[in-house]
C-alpha cells in the first residue's frame, strides 16, 4: 500500500527552535534496583520509558506505581524520584531534551503544570520503544551520523508522545493542595539550609501541626523524608556529573559531617557515595 504524506503540515516546534538531544541511557534491574533519590534539571526535559517491571515515581510532588509501558515526564524544574516496585524488577529507557519550545509552554515543558506525567504508550508502544532502542545504539555506536539521526528520532518521539495526551489535566486542586505546594516550593528552594518544623512555620506562617499535616497529605512523606530524600537525591547527581569529592557534595547539599552523609546516603541509596558513582559513572559512559 502506498500511503501519501500531506504536503503541508505545522511544526510542532515553535519559535524555530528544534530540540536538542543530550544523552540517552539504558538501565537494567542491577542499575534501577538503586534508588534515584529527589532531583530535578533546571535547564532539560527527561523522558523515561518503562520497557520491563513496574516501580514507584514520584512526580511533582504526587506517587504514581508505573508499569510496562508507561512514558514518564519530568518538565525542567519538576522534582521527581525513582525506584523499583519491590515485587518487580524495573529496566527502562531514558533520554534528556534541551531547547524545546511548545506553544503555550514555558521552555523544556512538555506538558502543562497540572497535567499527569504519566502517559500509556499504548498502541504507540513499539514505536516508542524502537525508537528509544536505535537512539541508545546510535550514539553508543559514535558512527558519523548518530547526532543527527538521534536528534531527528528524538523530534519523532515528541510528537508521538503529543499524540498520546489526551485529556490528562487535572481540574480538582484544593486549598490544601495550593498550601502544600507552596511548602514544598520553600524546601525544594532551601533543602541545603538548616531547616526544623519550628522555623519552616515561622518561615511560612503556618502552625507545625498544620505544616506537617497538610505536607504529609499532599506529597506522601513527612518532612524529614522529603528533606533527605531531596539532599540525596541532588548528591546522586552531583557525584555522577561533577568531579567534587564525597566532602564537598556532602556541605552542598546540606550535611556538615561527610561520614553521617555517608551513613544516609548507604541507607538511602543502598551502597556508599562513592561505590555509587563508580557504578554508574561506568554503566552510563
Amino acid at each position: 500500500m502506498q500511503c501519501f504524506v500531506k504536503k503541508k503540515f505545522t511544526s510542532t516546534f515553535q519559535d524555530k527552535k528544534t530540540p536538542k538531544l543530550l544523552y540517552v541511557c539504558k538501565a537494567d534491574a542491577d542499575l534501577t534496583k538503586l534508588p534515584c533519590v529527589m532531583h530535578m534539571h533546571e535547564d532539560r526535559l527527561e523522558i523515561l520509558y518503562i520497557r520491563h517491571g513496574r516501580g514507584i515515581h514520584t512526580i511533582g510532588g504526587k506517587q504514581y506505581h508505573t508499569q510496562k509501558g508507561d512514558i514518564l515526564i519530568y518538565n525542567s524544574g519538576t522534582l521527581h524520584d525513582e525506584r523499583t516496585n519491590p515485587d518487580a524488577e524495573m529496566s527502562v529507557y531514558s533520554c534528556a531534551v534541551s531547547n524545546l519550545k511548545l506553544e503555550g509552554l514555558r521552555e523544556n515543558r512538555l506538558l502543562p503544570d497540572d497535567a499527569n506525567p504519566v502517559l500509556k504508550s499504548g498502541s504507540s508502544s513499539e514505536d516508542v520503544e524502537n525508537i528509544f532502542k536505535i537512539m541508545h545504539s546510535q550514539i553508543y555506536s559514535q558512527n558519523n551520523a548518530s547526532e543527527e539521526i538521534s536528534n531527528y528520532l528524538v523530534w519523532s518521539l515528541i510528537s508521538i508522545i503529543l499524540n498520546q495526551l489526551g485529556k490528562c489535566i487535572d481540574q480538582h486542586k484544593t486549598t490544601e493542595y495550593f498550601i502544600g505546594n507552596h511548602i514544598k516550593e520553600y524546601i525544594d528552594s532551601h533543602y541545603f539550609k538548616d531547616l526544623t518544623l519550628d522555623n519552616l512555620g515561622n518561615e511560612l506562617n503556618i502552625s507545625p501541626s498544620y505544616l506537617c499535616n497538610v505536607f504529609k497529605k499532599n506529597t506522601g512523606y513527612t518532612l524529614s523524608q522529603y528533606i533527605t530524600n531531596l539532599r540525596i537525591g541532588k548528591a546522586q547527581s552531583l557525584l555522577i556529573n561533577t568531579d567534587y569529592n564525597v566532602t564537598d557534595i556532602a556541605f552542598m547539599v546540606g550535611y556538615h559531617d561527610s561520614n553521617y552523609f555517608s551513613t544516609i546516603f548507604t541507607k538511602t541509596v543502598g551502597i556508599p557515595p562513592l561505590k555509587y558513582r563508580k557504578l554508574w559513572v561506568i554503566s552510563y559512559k
